[in-house]
């Protein structure tokens, strides 16, 4: 459990920010319905989890991270489109959450006891916050600067 609190680096804050996820929009609506998708995963695996219900979470933990991945790919190809001149970075930020939440959903199976599972869920929930926090805010200054010009190059 230490090493996964390690891999997440999870904060007191990251739920919240969840929380308060309409404050991290990007107004992109092809990257926010993604973000909401995946907004809905990570209440269905802490329901689920809290609910002590380990199959349907672990159900959802998988459909999140294969989501993600998804996600990632289409936000990068969006990003390449509009010529954002920092996608390989965030392509290779994208990378590392998902490497982490492949790590940690795998370290979620190993764990028996129902209140250290739904710890390991909280903490694989987190990579979401991280992605909007520290990778996509940076996107919204690109995008709000680009308006209504924005279009694929």
């Amino acid at each position: 459990m230490e090493e996964i609190g390690r891999l997440v680096n999870l904060g007191s804050d990251t739920l919240e920010s969840i929380d308060q996820f309409e404050d991290f929009e990007l107004r992109v609506p092809e990257i926010d319905g993604d973000h909401w998708v995946i907004l809905n995963l990570i209440k269905a695996v802490q329901t689920a989890a809290a609910a002590g219900d380990r199959g349907r979470s672990e159900s959802y933990l998988d459909r999140l991270v294969a989501f993600s991945a998804g996600h990632f790919a289409r936000e990068e190809l969006f990003l390449e489109l509009w010529k954002y001149p920092d996608v390989k970075e965030h392509a290779t930020e994208h990378a590392q959450l998902q490497e982490r939440a492949e790590v940690v959903k795998e370290a979620c199976g190993d764990i028996e006891s129902r209140e250290a599972f739904e710890k390991c869920c909280k903490a694989l929930v987190s990579f979401l916050a991280d992605d909007v926090r520290r990778g996509d805010i940076k996107l919204k200054s690109f995008f709000e600067s680009a308006g209504s010009t924005l279009q694929p190059a």
